[in-house]
């Protein structure tokens, strides 16, 4: 399995390859496109959460929302369940979730920085 951490801007921060009991960092909230051996691909945001066992699947979370407007068109947002043996590649932007103040999007963009005004530390 390959994986690929991107920042915002879409400069690699991160690549390695691995197996999935050894994968390094797992990018709960951000996010990921998952591509699996068959070549399909998905686009959400991670919900999986693991520490000291490995699911057999991951689960991503997609916005009922519009693209346009980024607003949520309801409550019915999807669930996706990716089997892990079927997951050949795993690319995640950092500090991707909405959460960090980007927009809500279902798509797999690089945008600019999100701007911080928290106060540098000296």
């Amino acid at each position: 399995m390959k994986v690929i951490q991107y920042n915002l801007t879409g400069e690699v921060i991160k690549r390695y390859s691995s197996d999935f009991n050894q994968f390094e960092d797992y990018p709960v909230g951000e996010k990921v496109r998952i591509t699996t051996t068959s070549g399909q691909k998905y686009v959400g945001f991670w919900q999986t959460f693991f520490t000291t066992y490995f699911p057999e699947q991951i689960q991503i979370f997609r916005y009922n929302l519009d693209e346009k407007s980024s607003k949520l068109m309801g409550f019915d947002d999807t669930l996706i369940f990716i089997p892990v043996r079927d997951i050949a590649k795993i690319e995640a932007i950092l500090y991707s979730s909405p959460r960090w103040g980007g927009r809500p999007t279902n798509e797999f963009p690089f945008s600019q920085p999100i701007k911080n005004d928290l106060p540098k530390s000296h």
